[in-house]
C-alpha cells in the first residue's frame, strides 16, 4: 500500500501496528509500504517479521506515533495536504519532534 494511503487512513490502523518502508530508497508519498506487527515474528530469535525481511523493508515507526504526528499536523493546519503530511512525518522520522507547520 502507498504511503500516501497509510497517512490519509492512519486511524484504520490498529495501535500495536507498525509501519515498514522500503530500506534502500527514499521515501515519498508513492512508496509501498507495509503496515505489519512488529511483534509477528517467527521465532524469538527474529527481531523483523519474515514479511519485512523478505521485502527488505525496515521498520520504521509505530502506528501510535504516526497517528501523534498526523495529529499534530491537523492542529496546527486544518486543510493539510498529502505533501504536509509526508513532510511531518519525514521530519518527525529524522528529528525525533514534531514540525512545526509554517
Amino acid at each position: 500500500m502507498a504511503l500516501r494511503s497509510i497517512l490519509n487512513n492512519i486511524e484504520k490502523f490498529e495501535w500495536s501496528d507498525a509501519l515498514f518502508l522500503p530500506e534502500d530508497e527514499t521515501w515519498s508519498l508513492d512508496t509501498q509500504a507495509a503496515i505489519i506487527d512488529p511483534d509477528d515474528v517467527e521465532d524469538e530469535i527474529d527481531e523483523v517479521p519474515k514479511f519485512a525481511k523478505d521485502n527488505k523493508l525496515m521498520y520504521t515507526l509505530d502506528i501510535q506515533t504516526i497517528k501523534g504526528i498526523i495529529k499534530n499536523a491537523y492542529e496546527q493546519k486544518t486543510e493539510c495536504t498529502d505533501e504536509d503530511l509526508i513532510e511531518a512525518f519525514l521530519y518527525y522520522y529524522d528529528n525525533d519532534a514534531f514540525i512545526v507547520i509554517k
